[in-house]
Parts: structure tokens; sequence; C-alpha cells
């Protein structure tokens, strides 16, 4: 699958496979379709078939697993979010742009927020298994650096504003994300059996 291809040549070699993607003519809409829109099934899937057939072990509390209709909803959810996501962090990329002496593009704005976003994505795979998706958070770390190295090859950002445009971009990005877990929470929150139950046990 190309998708495929193309996300494995962005974890093994960002800044070749960044390099190569500049000159490419894809517009912002059809990478979200054709890119984003698939890798996002990653995680959804994963969350669905970990939190609603497999379950997780909470210790002292046993274990636990969502209701197989919750589980798809929170996987639904995850899923149309990790979209807007990216989505709305191509926008602040585009934005902040003049800020760093870079040059404005939409589409390769929207490669940028893509292509950083891929290992989250693909991290999304341990989902499957619960207890393993505090481990994610290290695939999304991995995903700040290929931003790092994106910002000068697709923005055209000068070396020496590429750190400031980075941070500033994660910063922004961090308010998305907890804006988006809180989102997520709220709902699996009220889709719960019962109060106080985060759902039924797992045997």
């Amino acid at each position: 699958m190309e998708q495929l291809d193309r996300a494995i040549s962005i974890l093994k070699n960002p800044l070749a496979e960044l390099t190569k993607v500049k000159s490419e003519s894809i517009n912002k809409n059809d990478i979200i379709t054709q890119y984003i829109a698939i890798l996002a099934l990653i995680p959804a899937i994963a969350y669905i078939i970990g939190m609603g057939i497999i379950g997780a072990n909470a210790g002292m509390f046993g274990g636990f697993r969502y209701p197989i209709g919750t589980a798809v909803v929170g996987g639904i959810l995850m899923y149309v979010l990790s979209i807007v996501d990216v989505y709305v962090i191509s926008i602040v990329i585009n934005a902040l742009a003049p800020n760093f002496s870079s040059k404005q593009d939409e589409n390769q704005a929207m490669k940028l927020a893509a292509y950083s976003a891929t290992a989250g994505l693909v991290g999304g795979i341990l989902y499957i298994i619960p207890l393993l998706s505090p481990i994610v958070i290290l695939f999304a770390l991995y995903g700040l650096y290929i931003l790092y190295l994106g910002i000068p090859v697709l923005m055209e950002t000068p070396k020496e504003q590429a750190m400031g445009y980075t941070i500033v971009v994660i910063i922004v990005s961090l308010v998305i994300y907890f804006i988006v877990g809180a989102i997520t929470s709220q709902v699996m929150w009220s889709m719960s059996p019962g109060p106080g139950m985060m759902g039924i046990p797992n045997r």
C-alpha cells in the first residue's frame, strides 16, 4: 500500500522523505483523504479492539473494558478528532509562517502537519494492548522531531528560526491535544455504565 510505504519512509528517514515530498504536486484535501484518513484508522481500530474486547488491568481494582458499543464510539471519535487535529495544526503552521520569515503555503503546511503526525498515528497500534498505550507518547515525541526537521524544508524557514517556529507550533499542538483529550474523556465518561464505573469487568 502506497500510504504504508510513505509512512515507513517518513519514520525511517524523515529528512530525505520530506525533501522528496516538497516537490510533489498534491493539494491539502488529497493529503487528508488519501493519507491521514487512512493512517488514522490504525489507532481508532486498535482502540476499539483494546478497550472493547481485550480490556485492561487496573491493578487492585481488577480488569475492565468498555462495552463494545462504547468502545466503537470512542474509536470513531478518536478517528474524527485525529483528522481534525492535523487539519487545525496545518492552519496554525501556515498562519505562523510570516512570523518566522517563512513562506506561507497551505499545501506545504498540510504536508508538514500530516507527515509529522505519522509517528503518533502509526504508534497508535499499541492501543490494542491498553497497558502499552502510554508508549504512544514516545511515538508522538518522534513526530515533533519530524516537525522540526520539516519546517526548514517545507516552509523554507531560516535555520536560525526553525527552533522557535517549532516550539510555538508544539505549544499550540499541546493545547489542541488537551482539548481533544478533554472532549474524548467527557464523551467516554458520559457513556460509562454507571456512576463511578469505567467499564465492565474484564474476565
